[in-house]
């Protein structure tokens, strides 16, 4: 949220965003701070795991013991967006082109986290790089044998789609809405064929709770970038 404080408030200084101003950055990412926490502890817990929560409302608010889903965080920064831009007469995709950067390096910092905290850890894998977790003694449970670090694979694909993303938007001056919806179509599919890799149980054939949200992801950002092309189709059309 800092790294996009930094890029929200560079862009009203720049008159990139209309009216804009460094207290307005700062609200709007104060409102995304609590928007994202609601929306990823409510994901873990009414969607990822109900059934270890189960009917206990102290448990369902002790994010201190862990636990936030990257899909319900996301929702509860659109949802910011949304009635931020609403309330502030902000066009939607400003701030959503201006944030996809900055969450994405961020994201990539979070997962170097997930590998210090041996969480989210890979399927067993005895290759180079691979990680053995079975003598940590920090863990209750450690799994046995090698394992994929799929916390530096997801940090490297995270810090790959900032630097992607950066490069068009600062060479190719993309159309509002590109760099947004490119962010959530790349991140969903990249992480799709990623999570193969990660220890999870599997919820509907061979696919985990994760890779359904991910795959929910990619196709409506891939859906939503040719909405943006065929509009702007049409527009160059009635133009010409």
């Amino acid at each position: 949220m800092l790294f996009v404080y930094l890029s929200l408030r560079k862009a009203g200084r720049e008159k990139h965003i209309d009216n804009l101003t460094d207290e307005s950055a700062e609200n709007f990412v104060l409102s995304a701070i609590i928007c994202a926490l609601i929306g990823a502890r409510f994901f873990h817990v009414f969607v990822f795991e109900f059934n270890r929560y189960g009917i206990d409302p102290i448990a369902w608010i002790a994010v201190w013991r862990g636990g936030l889903a990257f899909h319900g965080g996301l929702v509860g920064v659109l949802l910011a967006v949304v009635w931020f831009s609403h309330r502030h007469d902000f066009r939607i995709y400003d701030l959503l082109d201006r944030i996809a950067i900055p969450v994405a390096l961020a994201l990539s910092l979070g997962r170097i986290a997930n590998f210090i905290n041996a969480e989210m850890y890979g399927t067993p894998y005895d290759g180079p790089f691979c990680v053995d977790y079975s003598q940590n003694e920090y863990m209750a449970q450690p799994p046995d044998g090698c394992r994929h670090p799929t916390q530096l694979y997801e940090s490297a694909k995270n810090l790959g789609i900032a630097g992607f993303l950066f490069a068009v938007r600062s060479r190719l001056s993309p159309p509002r809405g590109v760099i947004a919806w490119s962010f959530v179509a790349l991140y969903g599919w990249i992480r799709f064929g990623l999570m193969y890799l990660r220890n999870e149980a599997s919820v509907w054939g061979n696919l985990t709770l994760s890779q359904i949200f991910s795959a929910l992801m990619g196709i409506l950002g891939v859906s939503m970038l040719l909405v943006l092309a065929a509009t702007r189709g049409r527009a160059g059309a009635e133009t010409g």
